[in-house]
């Protein structure tokens, strides 16, 4: 049995801030900087964090956007989309289809994400362990790093029964699967109760199923190192995640075993590969 230490906040929860990406999904921005106007993207700070905002409004069913699609998407005044979007085709992270007036992500933003990945050393063991689990349940097992709402995907190994459609860099709600769960229960109680209200702002709707989901989340992987959903997420699918954390604190991510619910019962899923899980987490939690 594997009992859940007793951690610190976490520094990158606290850093970020969890209000940033809530607040750009919802359609409302972060407050100006002191003599800075509404909307304005001259200033070099401000130029930078607008267009940053540009860049996350495309995904996977926004790949071609307009400039009216992303003031929508972003709440940035329309004349300030259309000086980003120039300066970003300009730079090469945006390329500008005349035909339709819309724009697409170009390769290049992938520089980004690969300086990430490419400087984060526990990836090629994590990797090796990630996929012998794959191997031997058939289950898509994935690294995933907290952006409150959501945990984004570092890596993912895929088995036999479940050829899951995720890829590196997705984005899975943090509230109602067991990757989310297994890291909101890994935080300190102080920590974890300002986490949680910020994600019942988000998600004022079905609040009151998650909390009660996470609470027994919290008290599972407390108990056995890991956590269990099912059904709750993606209709027919189930998983068991369990969190990662570096030796001081300051690093906290998780690992999941997913797969369907007509490939493999809850029981074998969760008496069978559930503490496997939990034992890799470990094991590559002494490493971060």
């Amino acid at each position: 049995m594997i009992v859940n230490r007793g951690l610190p906040a976490n520094p990158l929860y606290e850093d970020r801030g969890v209000g940033s990406k809530v607040g750009m999904m919802s359609g409302r921005r972060a407050k100006p900087e002191d003599g800075a106007i509404e909307g304005d993207a001259s200033s070099p700070s401000g130029a930078l964090l607008r267009g940053l905002e540009v860049l996350q409004a495309f995904g996977p069913d926004r790949d071609v956007l307009g400039n009216a699609d992303i003031a929508a998407a972003t709440g940035l005044p329309k004349p300030t989309v259309s000086r980003l979007t120039r300066a970003l085709v300009d730079a090469g992270y945006l390329d500008y289809e005349p035909v339709r007036g819309k724009y697409q992500l170009r390769p290049r933003v992938l520089t980004l994400g690969f300086s990430l990945l490419s400087n984060m050393k526990i990836l090629p063991m994590a990797h090796e362990q990630l996929q012998r689990l794959a191997t031997a349940s058939g289950c898509t097992v994935s690294l995933a790093w907290p952006d409150a709402p959501n945990m984004i995907y570092l890596d993912r190994c895929t088995g036999e029964v479940m050829p899951y459609f995720f890829s590196v860099g997705s984005a899975v709600d943090m509230a109602r699967t067991a990757t989310g769960r297994a890291y909101i229960a890994a935080l300190e109680p102080v920590a974890r109760t300002t986490l949680l209200a910020s994600l019942a702002r988000h998600r004022p709707d079905d609040w009151d199923s998650a909390a009660a989901g996470i609470e027994q989340a919290v008290a599972d992987v407390a108990e056995k190192g890991f956590c269990f959903v099912d059904n709750t997420w993606r209709r027919n699918i189930r998983g068991i995640a369990a969190p990662l954390v570096s030796r001081d604190g300051r690093t906290r991510m998780s690992v999941n075993c997913v797969t369907t619910t007509f490939a493999m019962t809850s029981e074998m899923l969760v008496t069978k590969w559930g503490p496997m899980l939990a034992n890799m987490a470990q094991a590559l939690s002494d490493h971060l």
